[in-house]
């Protein structure tokens, strides 16, 4: 896949930190890419799946994820998504010395800290020498707030991704191994032995995170549980919480 680099000028030094705001549409996809910054993707509204360093995330509101300079990626998404990306200059995270982990790709809990700061960022309520300190002060939470376990390994094969993709970007909630089976043009055999081998979980298994990480926008958007459940084909409210927290290790009202 053809790599690109993203060469725009968002800051000087003195600076050391810009932000993007980006609003996208459900199933969009930005192709593979890397930037000379650091950058912490958040979004306020909407869900999206990240892959970076072979490995893949979901982004709920819950949670935001950081990307190290030079680091290739790329995202597709699952719902319509309100984008916050803040761009940290190197010399901004080495003046971090608390940040430990600048070079790897991880997950940290939304705290209602961490969104207010993110969100500070992007209003004119604060001076230039203000929001470098606040951006100063996400990188010592970056290496400080505990990751959040919201990985969803994408499978590698194509027939097996082109599958995956249609039940997730569709909705397809109710597609059974079979059907998926079809859509990727392999024996039903054949396709649960290699979505194992792809993506380390058996076909049952991954598509019931696939529905849980799907929960979390409509969550974020105060939807009852009784409509996510049904409208993500549970049995009933209490099949969901099950496997909720099976998934994410709390409730769905605790998250």
């Amino acid at each position: 896949m053809p790599v690109s680099i993203d060469k725009t000028p968002r800051h000087d030094e003195a600076t050391g930190w810009s932000g993007t705001a980006i609003s996208y549409r459900r199933g969009e996809v930005d192709p593979a890419h890397y930037h000379l910054e650091g950058q912490l993707l958040f979004a306020t509204r909407g869900v999206m799946l990240v892959e970076a360093a072979d490995r893949q995330w979901v982004i709920p509101p819950q949670r935001a994820l950081w990307i190290p300079p030079l680091m290739v990626h790329s995202y597709s998404v699952l719902s319509d998504t309100e984008l916050r990306a803040v761009y940290v200059s190197s010399s901004l995270i080495a003046a971090c010395t608390n940040f430990s982990r600048n070079s790897q790709v991880h997950t940290i809990s939304a705290t209602p800290l961490v969104k207010e700061l993110i969100n500070g960022l992007f209003t004119g309520e604060y001076n230039a020498p203000i929001k470098r300190k606040m951006a100063l002060l996400l990188l010592d939470i970056l290496s400080e707030t505990s990751s959040g376990g919201a990985e969803l390994p994408m499978p590698r094969d194509e027939r097996l991704f082109r599958a995956a993709r249609e039940l997730v970007f569709s909705h397809r909630w109710n597609a059974s191994l079979i059907d998926l089976a079809d859509i990727a043009n392999m024996s039903e055999r054949t396709f649960s032995r290699q979505f194992l081998r792809d993506t380390g979980f058996s076909f049952r298994t991954w598509k019931q995170r696939a529905r849980i990480y799907a929960s979390l926008d409509l969550l974020a958007d105060n939807v009852p549980v009784k409509q996510i459940a049904y409208q993500l084909g549970f049995s009933c409210p209490a099949a969901f919480s099950a496997a909720f927290r099976s998934v994410m290790g709390t409730t769905p009202g605790e998250f």
